[in-house]
């Protein structure tokens, strides 16, 4: 398995950085990360206003893939995320949910173990390990890490966890995959500004399909299928997650648009990725087993 350290990485997404790792599909890769913020975070003393942000959300990579071109799609199978504690977590006024209610800017340090996390408070819940800024680069001006996009990116979808697979159409040749933002847990929505942030490894397996039609990212997880689109609000992202799925059920089965529609309005659920970053992410999920019978097979 080929290994890259998280001091091999990229703070945009852009088709002409440097790669990190070249290889031929199929791959089995491990990606070591560091936390959002790039290891400057060390205790609950620290803020923001210290911080340098030109290297917030380091993603380790990119690989280039042999062979691959625009129009394919990467599926990327996560097979593993190991959590390193402890992790951290923020509250800044003015971002989030609810950043008109903060006041001050808060750190708080969590401790954890590869079973559960101590919140505090006499309280402690599993650890759920998930990916927070996953994507390829794309065809046009780079894009930061912090922005979520077609491309992924800082999409904050809760889904993707161990055990999930991600569905990334390729918008250059090689792909360009890059990851990371860990988060030992967090919330859909990341409401509150943050998850719980960590740095830690990944292992994935990475295969080319071209089977498949999308352009935006969809993710596979315990039995459901969801597109994760963004936009500048929430309702355009809600809109644009319902049109990719409709249109992915009739580009990829034996359904027309009005019947894809109506089976997404009686079985495909609408969910919060996030709402904190500069454009918001929705995602739309409809069970494999309600697809299969639409004559789609992922």
């Amino acid at each position: 398995m080929m290994y890259l350290k998280k001091e091999q990485n990229v703070n945009r997404f852009d088709k002409n950085n440097e790669p990190a790792l070249r290889c031929s599909l199929p791959a089995e890769i491990t990606l070591e990360t560091n936390d959002s913020f790039a290891g400057q975070v060390q205790s609950e003393e620290d803020s923001m206003d210290s911080f340098d942000y030109d290297i917030i959300n380091p993603c380790t990579g990119p690989v280039y893939f042999e062979g691959v071109k625009p129009g394919d799609v990467l599926e990327v199978e996560i097979r593993s995320i190991r959590c390193k504690s402890p992790g951290w977590a923020m509250c800044v006024p003015n971002e989030g949910v609810i950043g008109h209610l903060v006041k001050e800017p808060k750190t708080k340090i969590y401790h954890f173990d590869d079973e559960t996390i101590d919140l505090g408070d006499g309280i402690r819940v599993p650890a759920e390990p998930m990916i927070g800024v996953i994507g390829v680069a794309p065809a046009g001006e780079p894009l930061r890490a912090i922005m979520p996009g077609d491309h992924g990116g800082n999409m904050d979808n809760n889904m993707i966890k161990a055990g999930a697979t991600v569905y990334l159409p390729v918008q250059v040749e090689g792909g360009l995959l890059a990851m990371g933002d860990l988060h030992v847990r967090m919330g859909d929505g990341e409401s509150f500004y943050t998850g719980i942030e960590v740095g830690g490894v990944v292992e994935v397996g990475v295969r080319v399909r071209r089977d498949l039609k999308m352009d935006i990212p969809f993710v596979k997880y315990n039995g459901r299928f969801a597109s994760a689109a963004t936009e500048e609000t929430v309702d355009g992202a809600a809109s644009k997650a319902m049109e990719k799925l409709v249109q992915f059920i009739v580009d990829n089965g034996r359904l027309g648009f009005y019947e894809a529609g109506f089976l997404c309005g009686a079985c495909a659920h609408m969910e919060v990725c996030q709402v904190v970053d500069p454009h918001k992410t929705m995602r739309m999920a409809i069970g494999l087993d309600v697809l299969k019978q639409a004559g789609v097979e992922i």
